[in-house]
């Protein structure tokens, strides 16, 4: 995927969350291709966040496809978006896991 290309969609995944995220600040997004167990294509999705997993609500996680994907297709990207939630803190701590 062309660099300018991962900008535009960690930009406009960044802003769709951080309208739903009102008390977690969110860090960074980094995005890239991949594919799941039978070929089809997926966008491995990173969002690392300020404070700590109790500070996110679980129901905004949840909805984060639901509200990303429609934005993706109108930049046309069609591959589905797979999403990680990482604390900062966890980063910090050296612990690279999903929320």
């Amino acid at each position: 995927m062309p660099m300018d290309q991962t900008r535009k969609i960690a930009k406009v995944i960044r802003e769709t969350l951080a309208a739903d995220f009102d008390r977690t600040k969110i860090s960074d997004v980094s995005v890239r291709k991949g594919e799941d167990a039978d070929g089809d294509e997926l966008l491995r999705i990173e969002v690392v966040f300020e404070g700590t997993v109790e500070d996110v609500d679980a129901s905004k996680i949840l909805g984060a496809v639901r509200q990303v994907r429609p934005k993706l297709i109108e930049l046309g990207e069609n591959a589905f978006p797979l999403f990680s939630f990482i604390a900062q803190g966890d980063i910090s701590a050296g612990r690279r896991e999903p929320a």
